[in-house]
């Protein structure tokens, strides 16, 4: 029985250190102890095994075979991961920078009377370096039908400094709603923040002012854990932000 369980322990950290291979990190955290997102960010993402609708072109089938190292000593096979693996090192960036430096805005407002549609438009305040800041994957987990990790990323020390500028009690938090369909892929992820964004600011300012502006200009800083999932074939995501408001376009007639 004693041998068996060691058997399985040795298969597992096999198979674990597999996977942390192909995600590029050797290292697996051995304390329990969070960090503070001041200094490090620690968030845990997920990624689907298979594109939506579970196919996979020439090209994916072409990269999935020639991926190594395969298969672990107990002759799993992880090129099943490949897919999760290059969707997490698309997601892990995308948040990570949201949480370093930022996302710009610029939103709309929709009005009936004036026949104004609404416009959102965000974007990177900079794009991630991962020269300045190195991300590391750590204890990867396949759960059911998806590929979970924890994502770290620690700060320079002027992204302290300027996480404790953010972090003053003049800049509001805010939390926004967003839903994207999960066939667009990563780009629905990314939609969906979007839209969590304008419902963020959306909510904010209604309860700011009386008159509805033309325009809002702003950025925000992602903080927290971002909660991502899916439900009726939709991706769904729950942000926290701190919110700066750079400038409010009033119109002049009412």
């Amino acid at each position: 029985m004693e041998r068996s369980l060691q058997t399985l322990k040795r298969h597992i950290s096999s198979f674990v250190l597999a996977l942390c291979a192909l995600l590029g990190t050797f290292s697996i955290r051995a304390d329990a102890q969070e960090p503070s997102q001041k200094d490090r960010i620690r968030i845990q993402i997920w990624s689907e095994l298979d594109p939506f609708p579970g196919k996979f072109d020439g090209s994916d089938s072409e990269t999935r075979t020639a991926a190594a190292p395969t298969i672990t000593e107990d002759g799993r096979d992880i090129t099943i991961y490949r897919f999760a693996i290059d969707r997490a090192k698309e997601i892990a960036p995308f948040l990570i920078g949201g949480m370093l430096d930022g996302w710009t805005f610029d939103y709309v407002p929709y009005d009936k009377t004036r026949r104004v549609d609404e416009y959102f438009e965000f974007g990177e305040i900079r794009p991630f370096d991962s020269s300045v800041n190195t991300i590391a994957y750590r204890e990867p987990q396949p759960v059911d039908d998806r590929l979970l990790c924890w994502v770290e990323c620690d700060r320079t020390p002027a992204q302290e400094l300027s996480y404790e500028r953010w972090a003053s009690i003049t800049h509001p938090k805010v939390r926004g709603h967003g839903s994207a369909p999960v066939e667009n892929g990563f780009e629905a992820i990314q939609e969906a923040c979007s839209e969590a964004l304008k419902n963020a600011v959306r909510e904010y300012w209604r309860t700011q002012t009386k008159n509805k502006p033309k325009e809002i200009l702003g950025r925000v800083l992602l903080i927290q854990n971002p909660r991502i999932y899916i439900s009726e074939g939709r991706y769904i995501v729950d942000l926290d932000f701190f919110l700066e408001t750079d400038k409010i376009v009033t119109y002049r007639y009412y």
